[in-house]
């Protein structure tokens, strides 16, 4: 009896720690996918004169799988959703975001905290309407 109460004790304090380190690798990678796909679109832009168009959700932007990884692409966000790409919104010019995400929203706002501004209604990481969270590429 003894030995189940100390791993249940053990166990009360290990999965919010797991918990804590998983959301912490999700951010992590969030950030990093952000930063890579926007240096794509940036990188795009330069080449082509112009930002990819808004396509699909899910799909790659005519012209783009020449500049990401389209099995990253694919495989999604760490978050669950899709990626998108959005050109001139009325807060931006170009921006590459996820939705149908599998994470609250209260994740997305310390995300915010942690690589943004904390504020999502502006800076470079916005929710731009219901579950659309974007990186914003150009103003």
């Amino acid at each position: 009896m003894v030995v189940v109460v100390i791993i249940g004790l053990l166990s009360s304090v290990a999965v919010p720690a797991f918990q804590k380190i998983q959301n912490s690798a999700k951010m992590g990678r969030l950030a990093n996918d952000f930063r890579v796909y926007s240096a794509a679109m940036m990188t795009f832009s330069l080449e082509q004169g112009y930002y990819p168009e808004d396509f699909n959700s899910g799909d790659i932007p005519t012209g783009m799988a020449d500049y990401i990884s389209v099995a990253s692409w694919n495989k999604g966000p760490s978050i669950g959703g899709v990626w998108d790409v959005e050109k001139d919104g009325s807060d931006f010019k170009s921006a590459i975001g996820v939705h149908r995400h599998d994470v609250e929203d209260a994740f997305l706002q310390e995300f915010d905290e942690r690589y943004d501004n904390g504020d999502l209604a502006s800076g470079a990481f916005m929710k731009i309407a219901g579950d659309r969270y974007y990186g914003i590429v150009a103003r």
